[in-house]
């Protein structure tokens, strides 16, 4: 009896410390009520501890043999209370706190006040849309992703849109266009409004709401409460943190030795009150003085307290003193790529390699040995600016944001600069014509006027002497620059509306071409004389049918050639040739009609990276934004294999290949490769007809003793670094591979994505995966871009014999199928789930398994019965014991 107390006790108290308390932990308002009834069972158990150890002390005295694990009982109880009590004392001080930071030790996360207040609302089923407001720079973005993360599991979907002061509804429209359609069919979806200036028409972006579409939840976050009550929204408000709450995440910037130092400190903890509350200033100014002298510190101070300036928006003055501080800390390649960034549109995603076109175009980088150098440098730039908040990081590594406060504040340094980077930006204001007056601009060495409608430019000479710089892309109907306004931008390095480039030849020192998008026909033997060339780029260019011989070896520093032939293109062998001898290419982009165009010795390992695509479209030609990455592009119809030894080369260099088509394309190994997947990552094979397998070995100890593979042995697995396979189409296919399975790798496989293989998976009759650490869904259903049609969404998948699945050990894995098919499983009868940690759920469509009855997990046996207990279901209930599982382990 005293055992099942101890039992029962032990694994209660547990269960509230590691359950029940970090839930309301993240749900704070109703915190306090379940840490007294946690304190109750500690108490408890500290009774039973005490009432235990007395027993074993008697029967230490009487001689008596104690009952197996008495004593390691009392250890663990001995570390639970340790630990329950460590918590309750961090509890108890951060109570004296409106947000937690840390509260367990090992969280890192800022819990803000109103986050409880914000899941509250959006669990509320009468509640539809919830707006966050507060000024800028207190972190409603932070919170919103914040509360995304918490709530994903309520939703099939949660879709996120940027709306901005300048409100796109085509962009809009294109970021939750599918989870608007998702809406219309009842499936439950979030969507995230973020940055709203002002009234938006929810009917106007085709956002399904009201009474009849409670499956719709919108949460928006904006500046205005004004905003909020007009779109009939549950209103939060997000304050600034009050003084303590400040100080201690300012301190978490700073470092804790800012206590040690009374002087420092007296002066850190007025700095940080100068930062007004607001993470986005106490970040920013926190990094840039982080170990700097007690004199930084000082001056930093003094300019703080020093008046905003006052022409502008008493906001945005405040915001220009703290973060100009930040600024002046940096070195002066940060500082050209902040500002670079401030004449991209509102909110817009910046991609990194634009800035290392404009960084080298400017020749603002000293000492410049490479383009390679100058990526590096702009990476270097990014990262400090990152790590100073003062540019947003994003998922995509190839990418950076800016915050709207920071790039208000980005604007008034480049339009206050003393010469150097004086910037006039206009971007994304939906102007349709611009015409400034002849001397307005005459100081300024930028302008972007990017992402507009302009249809009407000057016919008039504009002074623009100390110009270097003008950004006016994403202008679909832009006219043709006159000659008039061409000759006062003495400093521009080019014009996107040229047709004849020749004259392009008297700028010596030109370093960067870009040519992308024009209507030039050809490239004149006047480009040879530009021999500083270290990057030339002609891609998408409709009318380009010629390039004279000779230029293109004439350009011998070139680094970095991008070029898209088109079928009529004239001298394409040639001038693949002349490629072929340029010693300091690290990159090359190339488009070909067809595979009898590239010469023999043609050597795709030269360059460090590439993208070649041969066959389809121009319009289908997009390099990738890394340089650093060989992806294999072949998308002619019905080609057969002519070539093969060119097309081994190809894709045994290749990280990436898509193949399309390919008639005689048996397998993928040995038939293109001979060493297994060695720098394989992501595949992609459609409509070949007559591929049965990727792997066939059939004289399998002929194979293995092949010189190919060193001395008779298997040198790597296959598909050891492949992350993403891509099926569709292949008529014949039987199995992915047909080999000894531990010669085969997928533990890095991400996402498996099967379409329109009949024959493949009819005689699936188990399916085991065990140990992918990367793998977040079984069958990928694509990403957004390629999943969004109604068609897709209305077909079903067959598994007609498959009779058993297990999953083991996949700790990143979300879901078996993200997609929204119906799949039926007629055969399935066994299913095994053990150590998915993460996995919530089946899949959001429907899965018919007519002959399950159990699904088995290492802790738990879920029983289906009734016409609530699906798939989904057990796979909850196993969810919600794993949650349990390092509960049980500890006690």
């Amino acid at each position: 009896m005293a055992e099942a107390i101890v039992s029962s006790t032990v694994s209660k108290v547990a269960d509230l410390l590691f359950g029940k308390v970090i839930k309301e932990i993240n749900h704070i308002r109703s915190c306090t009520e379940n840490v007294e009834k946690f304190k109750a069972e500690v108490e408890k158990l500290k009774d039973v501890r005490g009432k235990v150890q007395q027993q074993i002390e008697i029967a230490n005295s009487k001689g008596d043999n104690l009952i197996t694990g008495v004593e390691e009982w009392v250890k663990k109880a001995n570390t639970e209370i340790s630990k329950a009590e460590e918590f309750l004392n961090e509890e108890a001080n951060a109570k004296k706190t409106c947000f937690k930071i840390g509260l367990c030790g090992n969280w890192h996360t800022l819990y803000h006040y109103a986050l409880g207040d914000i899941i509250t609302a959006i669990e509320d089923e009468s509640k539809q849309i919830i707006g966050i407001y507060g000024i800028g720079g207190v972190g409603k973005t932070t919170l919103a992703m914040e509360v995304s993360a918490k709530v994903k599991h309520l939703f099939v979907a949660v879709a996120f849109t940027t709306v901005s002061q300048t409100v796109s509804v085509e962009k809009i429209k294109n970021d939750i266009g599918d989870a608007t359609k998702r809406i219309m069919k009842g499936e439950k979806i979030l969507i995230i409004l973020d940055d709203v200036w002002e009234m938006v028409d929810l009917e106007k972006l085709c956002i399904p709401c009201g009474i009849n579409h409670m499956n719709c939840k919108i949460l928006l976050t904006s500046r205005s409460e004004y905003v909020c009550e007009k779109m009939n929204a549950h209103k939060i408000c997000v304050n600034a943190l009050p003084k303590k709450e400040a100080w201690i995440l300012f301190k978490r910037v700073v470092g804790e030795e800012v206590e040690r130092e009374t002087d420092l400190k007296q002066v850190a903890m007025k700095v940080a009150e100068e930062c007004g509350g607001l993470p986005l200033f106490l970040n920013a100014i926190g990094n840039a003085l982080n170990h700097k002298s007690i004199q930084d510190w000082d001056k930093a101070l003094t300019r703080l307290q020093q008046h905003a300036p006052t022409r502008v928006d008493p906001e945005i003055g405040k915001a220009f003193t703290r973060l100009k501080l930040s600024y002046d800390f940096l070195d002066n390649e940060a500082r050209l790529c902040f500002l670079l960034c401030s004449m991209f549109p509102e909110d817009e995603k910046i991609l990194l390699e634009d800035l290392v076109l404009y960084a080298v175009g400017l020749a603002k980088f000293h000492g410049l040995k490479s383009m390679e150098d100058a990526r590096q440098r702009v990476e270097d730039a990014v990262n400090i600016l990152t790590s100073s908040c003062l540019l947003l990081k994003l998922d995509n590594k190839e990418y950076t944001k800016m915050h709207d406060v920071v790039r208000d504040v980005a604007l008034l340094i480049a339009s206050e600069s003393d010469g150097k980077n004086k910037f006039w930006v206009e971007a994304g204001k939906g102007l349709t014509e611009w015409l400034p007056r002849k001397n307005e601009l005459e100081s300024y060495t930028g302008i972007s006027l990017m992402n507009n409608k302009i249809i009407k430019l000057p016919n008039y000479e504009l002074h623009l002497p100390h110009l270097d710089i003008f950004l006016i892309k994403m202008n679909d109907e832009l006219p043709m620059f006159s000659d008039e306004l061409i000759r006062g931008m003495k400093e521009v390095k080019g014009n996107k509306s040229l047709h004849d480039i020749s004259i392009l030849a008297e700028m010596q020192d030109l370093e960067i071409l870009i040519l992308d998008n024009t209507k030039i026909k050809e490239i004149p033997q006047e480009i040879g004389q530009l021999v500083n060339l270290r990057r030339l780029s002609a891609i998408h260019c409709e009318n380009l049918y010629h390039v004279a011989p000779g230029v293109i070896s004439k350009l011998w520093r070139l680094e970095e050639l991008m070029i898209g032939f088109m079928w009529v293109l004239e001298g394409i062998y040639e001038c693949i040739v002349e490629i072929m001898s340029l010693s300091n290419l690290t990159y090359l982009a190339l488009h070909v009609p067809r595979f009898d165009v590239i010469p023999k010795g043609f050597n795709p390992r030269k360059p460090k990276g590439f993208y070649i695509q041969i066959g389809g479209s121009l319009e289908k030609f997009y390099p990738a934004a890394n340089l650093k990455r060989r992806h294999l592009v072949i998308m002619t119809d019905s080609v057969e294999i002519t070539f093969l030894k060119l097309l081994k080369q190809l894709t045994e260099s290749s990280h990436c290949a898509e193949l399309n088509s390919i008639k005689n394309l048996n397998n993928i190994l040995p038939q293109l490769y001979h060493e297994g997947f060695n720098e394989l990552e992501h595949m992609e094979l459609h409509d070949c007809p007559n591929v049965s397998c990727l792997v066939d070995t059939a004289n399998w100890d002929q194979f293995q003793s092949s010189k190919h593979l060193g001395e008779g042995r298997i040198k790597d697995k296959f598909f050891g670094k492949l992350k993403h396979l891509s099926l569709e189409g292949l008529d014949s296919l039987e199995a992915l591979w047909k080999c000894p399975d531990q010669y085969i790798s997928l533990s890095n496989l991400v996402t498996l994505q099967i379409i329109g293989c009949p024959q493949g998976l009819v005689n699936l009759q188990e399916f085991r995966i065990e140990k992918c650490n990367s793998l977040k869904e079984v069958i990928w259903d694509g990403d957004e871009e390629t999943s969004n049609s109604e068609t897709e969404h209305s077909e079903y998948i067959v598994f007609p014999s498959l009779a058993k699945i297990k999953l083991h050990d996949l700790p990143r894995l979300e879901m078996f199928y993200s997609g929204h098919c119906t799949i039926k499983y007629p055969s399935l009868v066994n299913v095994r789930i053990f150590e998915c940690e993460i996995m919530k759920m089946w899949g959001p469509g429907i899965h018919e398994t007519p002959k399950l009855k159990f699904v088995v997990s290492e802790f738990s046996n879920v029983q289906l019965d009734g016409l609530d207990a699906t798939i989904n279901y057990a796979v909850n209930k196993i969810y919600e014991a794993e949650q349990k599982k390092g509960v049980i382990r500890v006690v």
